[in-house]
């Protein structure tokens, strides 16, 4: 073929080679051609009836939790009690009902922990395997990679703020709702975390895992394709955290520090930060931070500079955090 024939398909203008976009060169006096890289395109958006089964998905991993907890807690204790009241029966034949009863109610009380401790280890497999298959998530190699120093620092940091802007949620609370805050204090002491092995072992290495995998990995999933905004999805599954703590004193300051997780999610693309900061909020709650704070005055004006100034923390590290990337400049 010489210089003055043209390949099949070519344009002259330079601009196509064989229906693809090229860029024309010169070379020894003849025109040859290279296909130019393909530019990124966004995803083909979902219709309106895939939206709203994505909603719907968003809703079923935090409902799927609940169930699994009452189920398996409960189940777990309920099983422990009869088995204690069968067993006592049997060593005191004349025992009167009320005996018996008393015997039930304090098993399913010393199982409470035990119950909590079965949900966390049942639960994590089946979130685990939900979120690897449904969620289409990268490697975990490149979720490590995801994580750098900074966000290392900010999800620490984030975490003893958070533990100190729970509190001052909760002082301010107690002002506000006496009664609804005594009914929580009364509820955490009889699990009794930070005494008892096992709660602790659940509250501080399980429920940092199991939940994250349900709210910021399948609910912030799904709600992303169900809902226009990001900020739109990360308030969904905030809100859904704060739900699965099932009562209110909890279920405020959960949905605070939701926000924080899920923004720490996606500025990373990686459930890692997380659960870090997670696992420095429980083990700030349950091992230290009293402590460190005791000289705080029990005081309503206390608890809302507390408040006020951990707020202001708070946005100084999503600051410093940066924006969230878009997909496309995503490494």
């Amino acid at each position: 073929m010489d210089g003055n024939e043209r390949y099949s398909g070519q344009q002259n203008n330079g601009q196509h080679y064989n229906g693809q976009p090229c860029s024309g060169q010169q070379y020894n006096g003849q025109l040859y051609y290279y296909q130019q890289p393909p530019m990124y395109q966004p995803p083909k958006k979902d219709g309106i009836g895939k939206k709203i089964g994505y909603f719907f998905l968003a809703l079923s991993p935090a409902a799927a939790s609940l169930f699994l907890q009452l189920v398996l807690s409960l189940g777990y204790v309920l099983i422990a009690g009869i088995i204690e009241m069968i067993s006592f029966m049997s060593q005191h034949p004349g025992a009167s009902q009320a005996a018996i009863t008393q015997v039930y109610n304090e098993t399913i009380a010393k199982n409470m922990t035990g119950g909590i401790l079965a949900y966390h280890l049942l639960s994590l497999p089946i979130f685990g395997l939900w979120y690897y298959f449904g969620c289409k998530k990268p490697k975990l190699k490149q979720s490590f990679k995801n994580v750098t120093w900074k966000a290392a620092v900010i999800a620490v940091l984030g975490g003893v703020v958070m533990c100190l802007l729970s509190t001052g949620i909760v002082g301010i609370e107690q002002y506000l709702l006496p009664k609804v805050v005594e009914n929580y204090i009364d509820m955490i002491e009889s699990v009794d975390i930070g005494n008892d092995v096992l709660s602790t072992i659940a509250a501080i290495c399980l429920a940092p895992v199991g939940e994250e995998l349900v709210c910021r990995g399948l609910v912030l999933y799904y709600a992303k394709k169900s809902l226009p905004r990001f900020f739109l999805a990360n308030i969904l599954q905030a809100a859904m955290f704060g739900l699965m703590h099932m009562n209110w004193v909890q279920g405020i300051y959960a949905f605070a520090i939701g926000l924080l997780l899920g923004y720490l999610t996606e500025r990373y693309h990686s459930l890692l930060p997380a659960i870090l900061l997670h696992f420095t909020v429980n083990f700030s709650t349950t091992v230290w931070i009293d402590k460190a704070f005791f000289w705080i005055p029990d005081a309503l004006y206390a608890y809302i500079i507390m408040f006020v100034v951990t707020l202001a923390l708070t946005l100084l590290l999503v600051l410093w955090g940066g924006k969230i990337p878009k997909k496309e400049e995503r490494v």
